[in-house]
């Protein structure tokens, strides 16, 4: 019987060997960023030192190549996505425009995954439109108002509610980061209006793609003091607290949803789209921010009570000419926008909120649209835009939570609120760049308080503040940019 040849002159190994030598980069990537290569690459060196039949050497090169593809077809997290594999080149960092957007109600709705289902869900945090519920449609919140800066996002964002030791806590603060996610902006394609789409896994029993759902502790005006994670960090009392969803950027180019809510979307990969999702849009992240001093208790979700289910919801209905605008200023033009403001926006454009920046929240799952609206807007509110050092406000008759603040001098903030539970104890927190200053009032039997908070005079820019009573189930927000 002739000897059996060595294993290495097998068509197989040899053009698996020829792989390894040309380099990493034909070897496919793990989405957790750890080289699945590592694995292969050991059974090949195992191989060549023995001296199996050729039978046995052609079952394990099968197994080695198997083990590859089975790890390298795995979605981009934990949620099923028919994706190809995001790796941490795939989400770039630079930003082409921002939505900033305030809370608007608390409720366990969903309307994606249980549309027209009130109470159904787990309990999700609002931002953006005033006028969501279980029910809505994307022509109801284009014709609604909005908290967020630009009045032309008329979207709703959701995400599942943080529990910090088994409560309710909301974030001073939603921002949705828009980005052209490839260099060759042409490409692109507007969102198209009334799409929804979700991200990360709500039923995750194991960290996620941190790349995708994830956390992290940010000082503002010098960035991440933690960078993102799978897992919730310590940010200690200085630094804010953030969790993000970054969401899938390729549409099948049909459907504005899918039975499972997912399998119209994909991540791109390499910044190219798949075949089944040849429609590459701006891709989203959604992030809630928390004041600083967050983190010092256990931190968790209302999805399945765990720090693991981190996901979030996006329904389209941004105006489309707003849409098209930024589309062509910001992303076509190779413009990074970042926080829009007037004095970025195209031209024409203002960011002027028609529903103000009142929030309103722990609405119960049967509260109606109209108890809604009443409840957001015609509460007496300030515009960040009208804050110039001056502290001038607007009112209008109050029925629902909401604060005002006023620069008295450049160490002192006065804060008014109204709406609040009467003959209550309330909390007001401002925070600066990277510090906070608290101060517990008592709300009168109308539901409105005064107090006057000291500030250090090295504060600059923008100081936002959020009161809340009943250990935090009503809340209001605002911020304030300082002369």
């Amino acid at each position: 019987m002739p000897r059996p040849r060595p294993e290495r002159s097998h068509p197989a190994v040899r053009a698996a060997t020829r792989k390894r030598t040309t380099g990493d980069r034909q070897w496919p990537r793990r989405q957790d960023g750890v080289g699945s290569h590592t694995e292969t690459a050991r059974r090949l060196r195992e191989l060549r030192r023995s001296r199996k039949p050729l039978a046995a050497t052609v079952v394990a090169s099968i197994i080695a190549l198997l083990s590859v593809v089975a790890i390298t077809s795995q979605p981009a997290s934990a949620a099923d996505f028919p994706v190809l594999s995001p790796r941490a080149g795939d989400f770039p960092k630079r930003v082409n425009f921002v939505a900033v957007c305030s809370v608007t109600k608390r409720a366990p709705d969903d309307p994606i995954v249980f549309p027209g289902q009130p109470g159904r869900s787990h309990d999700h945090t609002f931002s953006g439109s005033l006028v969501i519920n279980a029910n809505s449609t994307a022509d109801e919140l284009l014709r609604g108002p909005t908290n967020c800066t630009n009045s032309g996002d008329k979207s709703s964002y959701w995400m599942p509610t943080l529990l910090v030791n088994g409560k309710p806590r909301l974030p001073y603060q939603v921002r949705a980061y828009y980005r052209a996610a490839t260099r060759d902006t042409k490409q692109l394609h507007a969102i198209p209006f009334g799409l929804k789409m979700l991200a990360g896994d709500m039923m995750a029993t194991s960290p996620q793609n941190a790349g995708i759902a994830g956390f992290q502790c940010r000082i503002e005006g010098r960035g991440a003091t933690v960078k993102k994670q799978s897992l919730p960090p310590q940010c200690g009392s200085k630094a804010l607290f953030e969790m993000s969803v970054t969401f899938p950027n390729c549409w099948d180019g049909k459907n504005l949803d899918s039975s499972d809510h997912r399998s119209h979307m994909s991540y791109a990969s390499g910044s190219k789209c798949d075949p089944a999702h040849p429609v590459q849009i701006p891709q989203l992240t959604l992030a809630e921010r928390f004041e600083p001093g967050t983190t010092s208790g256990k931190i968790t979700l209302s999805a399945m009570n765990s720090p693991l289910t981190l996901h979030a919801d996006f329904f389209n209905a941004w105006d489309p000419r707003s849409l098209d605008a930024l589309m062509k200023y910001c992303i076509y033009a190779h413009r990074f926008c970042e926080t829009v403001s007037d004095d970025r926006m195209p031209p024409g454009m203002k960011t002027t909120t028609p529903g103000g920046r009142t929030t309103s929240v722990t609405a119960p799952a049967t509260t109606s649209t109209t108890e809604t609206m009443r409840s957001t807007s015609n509460a007496e509110v300030v515009s960040p835009h009208d804050h110039h050092g001056s502290g001038h406000n607007s009112k209008s008759s109050v029925s629902g939570p909401a604060i005002t603040l006023k620069e008295v001098d450049s160490t002192t903030i006065r804060v008014h609120g109204f709406g609040f539970p009467a003959d209550k104890r309330g909390k007001v927190v401002l925070s600066g760049r990277s510090a906070s200053r608290s101060a517990v009032t008592k709300i009168d039997r109308k539901g409105h308080f005064t107090v006057s908070l000291d500030i250090p005079s090295s504060w600059a820019g923008i100081v936002r503040a959020q009161a809340t009573a009943k250990s935090g189930s009503v809340y209001a927000g605002n911020e304030l940019r300082l002369s």
